[in-house]
C-alpha cells in the first residue's frame, strides 16, 4: 500500500488528467500541475471498511520554483481491481 501511495504521489504533481485515468476514478482528485518533487508520506493512517482502505496521508513535497517544503493532507479511498485505484 505504501509503495502505490509513494509511487502514486511521485508522478501526481505533474500528472496530466489521461495520466491521472490509470490511478484515479471519477476524477477523485484532479490534476495539480505544479513542479514538486515527491519527498515523502508523513504518517500515513490505513483503516479497512470491506473491500476498501481509507488512507489519511500527508505527503511532503519541494517546490522545484521556491525549493519551499509543501506540505498537502489527503483524505483518500482506495479499491483494489486489476491494481489499486483512488476512488474517492
Amino acid at each position: 500500500m505504501t509503495e502505490f501511495l509513494e509511487t502514486f504521489f511521485t508522478f501526481y504533481p505533474t500528472a496530466t488528467e489521461q495520466e491521472l485515468d490509470y490511478y484515479v476514478k471519477n476524477n477523485a482528485l484532479p490534476p495539480i500541475g505544479k513542479d514538486y518533487l515527491f519527498s515523502g508520506l508523513v504518517n500515513p493512517v490505513f483503516q479497512t471498511i470491506e473491500n476498501q482502505i481509507k488512507v489519511w496521508v500527508t505527503v511532503k513535497y519541494i517546490d522545484e520554483a521556491t525549493k519551499a517544503t509543501q506540505y498537502s493532507q489527503y483524505i483518500i479511498t482506495l479499491e483494489k481491481d486489476t491494481n489499486w485505484m483512488i476512488v474517492e
